[in-house]
């Protein structure tokens, strides 16, 4: 059952960030997931960006126009992962 990845993405000072992709891609092969295979999202003019995630883990980059890709680094998403925001998933393996 895919969780509900959501919120605004925002720069250091807080702006919302334009002309972004965030990008997915499954480190292994899961279920429901071939390792390798690329999801993307882009967020809307305030930032704000929703996606449906699959079971499994992913590396996240940021592509930004004008800028080289931005590693921003691993999430895992499990079967009873609650919905949360991009930095609750990169800060969960931190943690």
């Amino acid at each position: 059952m895919p969780v509900l990845i959501s919120g605004v993405l925002k720069d250091g000072t807080g702006t919302p960030v334009q002309n972004c992709t965030i990008q997915l891609k499954a480190c292994r092969t899961s279920t429901t997931v071939v390792v390798n295979t690329v999801a993307s999202e882009n967020p809307d003019d305030a930032g704000r960006y929703s996606m449906d995630v699959e079971q499994g883990q992913y590396t996240v980059t940021l592509l930004v126009d004008g800028y080289p890709p931005s590693h921003a680094g691993v999430i895992t998403v499990y079967d009873d992962s609650k919905p949360g925001t991009l930095n609750d998933f990169l800060g969960a393996m931190t943690e």
